[in-house]
């Protein structure tokens, strides 16, 4: 059997102001000529298929087209699992018909057993089984105890180990007597991973890392989605995250983006990397403002479309840096989506000046200032402050994406 293991589309996101539609429509048309050409049986999407819990039309189409036009390529199975960018019912409302197809959606974790995905052959015979555990959140796995001696943290760690637990020993029941590749699925941190080392820092329902050893060693195959690099954990090839497919930030144009191919061998499971080529470029110009001017001139000087933004980090300060880009840039394939002065920035936050503008603060710059202005007694640490005020702005996110649906 032949796995692809790929996740975090993000299918609408924009890039600043700028939509980039033709970008995920030429990644996903690049994804079927690869299923087509590596005759993949299995399709793995590890969470956040859209960037938002209410996705444009656009982005439906997308990903209704890709579906369709997947249907007529060898691929008998297709698991989409929710990530926490996703709306689990939107996903799962043509879930019946998608059956049909073949294309198994899951949603919220309700229910170890209906997790677990059967995988058969043209025969009808049993060749693989895919523990689809999406996206976990606390009101789906945590049942905190009056009496727990626990902390939250190791609360929901354990909540996460104990519905892998389940999940795998579901999927064992179901297999019988014969063995066949056990594939498991999850959009999460792990300790380690490039994003989410901080094992007590909260995100959306679910804690920031989990220890690596919460999942069970009878999963074959580790299909991981949540960070936007690819990443082995402990380079061990069978736990892996494939990361992003496209760079969806500038801090990500020069990662390597890749999907996962992986076959299953009677002795031995080999994974092998593919990358996905750069439909568009991206180039963060930062410095002084004369090295920005410099930088500008030899880009346009390539003469092919750029998409970049201008980061000011000099010493001295900038003297009309928008009008001086604009200038430099009219009439040159390069596209500029943000010019942004991190000298004027920090600055102004030194001296809690009033000069930035509302849109070059972070909700973060916004806590920061506040903590400097204010004294607060008793025995509350900075970094307890810091925890709960995340932990807010989480969970009012959160809140805001479900009134939205």
């Amino acid at each position: 059997m032949r796995l692809l293991h790929t996740s975090d589309w993000h299918l609408g996101k924009r890039l600043f102001d700028k939509e980039r539609y033709d970008v995920f429509e030429k990644f996903l048309a690049w994804l079927l000529s690869t299923i087509r050409q590596e005759r993949v049986d299995t399709l793995i999407v590890a969470g956040d298929i859209f960037d938002t819990a209410v996705p444009t039309n656009k982005s439906l189409r997308l990903y209704y087209d890709f579906l369709s036009q997947l249907t007529s390529s060898e691929c008998r199975h297709v698991v989409i699992v929710f990530g926490n960018h996703d709306s689990p019912t939107l996903l799962e409302a043509p879930k019946g018909i998608l059956e049909n197809f073949g294309v198994h959606v899951i949603g919220g974790a309700e229910s170890p057993e209906d997790e677990v995905i059967e995988l058969k052959d043209k025969a009808g015979n049993l060749e693989g089984v895919v523990c689809a555990v999406p996206f976990l959140r606390e009101r789906d796995i945590l049942r905190l105890k009056d009496d727990s001696t626990l902390s939250r943290a190791e609360e929901i760690q354990l909540a996460v180990e104990n519905h892998y637990k389940s999940v795998v020993k579901a999927a064992i029941d179901r297999m019988g007597a014969k063995r066949v590749p056990l594939i498991a699925t999850g959009h999460l941190f792990t300790v380690g991973s490039p994003k989410g080392e901080d094992v007590n820092e909260l995100y959306i329902g679910a804690t920031g890392a989990v220890p690596v050893n919460i999942f069970p060693s009878e999963i074959d195959y580790l299909a991981l989605g949540h960070i936007h690099r690819a990443y082995s954990i402990g380079g061990d090839k069978t736990r892996n995250y494939c990361g992003a497919p496209i760079p969806l930030t500038f801090e990500e144009a020069n990662l390597e983006k890749l999907v996962r191919l992986v076959d299953f061998e009677p002795d031995e499971i080999k994974v092998a990397d593919i990358q996905v080529p750069k439909f568009d470029r991206l180039v963060s110009v930062q410095g002084s403002q004369t090295e920005i001017s410099t930088k500008l001139k030899e880009l346009a000087g390539q003469d092919e479309k750029i998409l970049v933004e201008v980061i000011h980090t000099g010493k001295a300060n900038a003297i009309n840096l928008t009008g001086e880009v604009s200038e430099q840039t009219s009439g040159t394939k390069i596209e500029v989506l943000r010019v942004f002065d991190e000298t004027k920035k920090a600055n102004c936050l030194a001296n809690d000046g009033d000069e930035m503008e509302i849109g070059e603060l972070t909700w973060e710059n916004v806590f920061e200032k506040k903590l400097k202005n204010e004294t607060f007694e008793g025995e509350v640490s900075e970094e307890e402050l810091w925890n709960a005020y995340r932990n807010a702005y989480f969970q009012i996110s959160e809140l805001a994406d479900v009134n939205a649906q």
